[in-house]
């Protein structure tokens, strides 16, 4: 494993145990998706990066179902609910992982909550975007579900750590998650040095009823600042179309909210 891999590993390993307690309560993007699916009676569901299963266990009940994860992390904490469930789990990298049943009758591929930015260079995000492309049937939608831009994107000033939320996990700790963010712009070639990088820190603090307190911290790069333009860009070499943007799950106008959901289709 490289020294990038082991890093990103390291940091879902940390993230893992807290995802549920932190992401759990949202399923404004599962409606969203099954609105999508009206209509589309025995549907096929092809989740991108899907962490411990969160979307795909909530599409489960109305469509079939595959999960691609790479994190041996987020698969422990996964997997077994998954398979409970029907989901068919692909332990792949999505830039590149095949599901053979669901090449060419796709009718959703989702890369929920942000999962695309994780992909730092444009090499890697037209691959994550043609491996899902060459799953989606004619008429299948991909969805992709992004932060939206914001100044502070481009902002290479230092962030100081915020709170994010205090919560009560499942066996009775008190757990606090602390954020903070670094801009700095990459350092490849073409669009690739302009791109900005967002160095995100996670801190959870686990406190039980003796005061007894576990920290863990997950640092990771995430791809910030990234627009409408390049999405089209995107979709256009890897042979896919935009067909909605939105600002939000309440399918308000892109630049409206905090997310830039742009929803598309194979241009074939």
């Amino acid at each position: 494993m490289g020294s990038a891999a082991a890093e990103r590993e390291a940091a879902m390993a940390a993230i893992a145990p807290w995802y549920d307690l932190d992401f759990g309560g949202l399923d404004q993007d599962i409606a969203f998706c099954r609105e999508l699916l009206r209509g589309r009676g025995s549907a096929r569901v092809l989740e991108m990066g899907a962490g411990p299963g969160r979307v795909a266990l909530g599409l489960a009940g109305i469509a079939r179902v595959a999960a691609i994860e790479d994190s041996p992390a987020m698969l422990a904490i996964g997997r077994g609910r998954m398979e409970a469930a029907g989901v068919h789990v692909v332990e792949a990298d999505m830039r590149c992982a095949r599901v053979p049943e669901f090449d060419g009758s796709c009718d959703l591929a989702v890369f929920a909550l942000s999962t695309f930015q994780h992909l730092l260079s444009r090499a890697d995000q037209l691959a994550a975007l043609r491996t899902a492309a060459a799953h989606l049937s004619p008429e299948g939608l991909i969805v992709l579900d992004l932060t939206a831009p914001s100044p502070s994107d481009f902002d290479a000033a230092p962030q100081g750590l915020s709170l994010e939320w205090t919560r009560t996990a499942a066996d009775g700790r008190i757990v606090v998650k602390q954020a903070s963010q670094e801009i700095a712009f990459g350092r490849g070639r073409g669009a690739d040095a302009a791109s900005p990088i967002a160095r995100i820190t996670y801190i959870y603090d686990a406190t039980d009823s003796d005061g007894r307190t576990e920290r863990s911290i997950a640092r990771f790069p995430l791809r910030a600042g990234v627009t409408a333009g390049e999405v089209a860009g995107l979709f256009h070499e890897a042979g896919l179309r935009a067909t909605g943007w939105f600002g939000g799950y309440d399918l308000s106008p892109a630049g409206d909210g905090d997310r830039l959901i742009v929803v598309g289709e194979r241009c074939d």
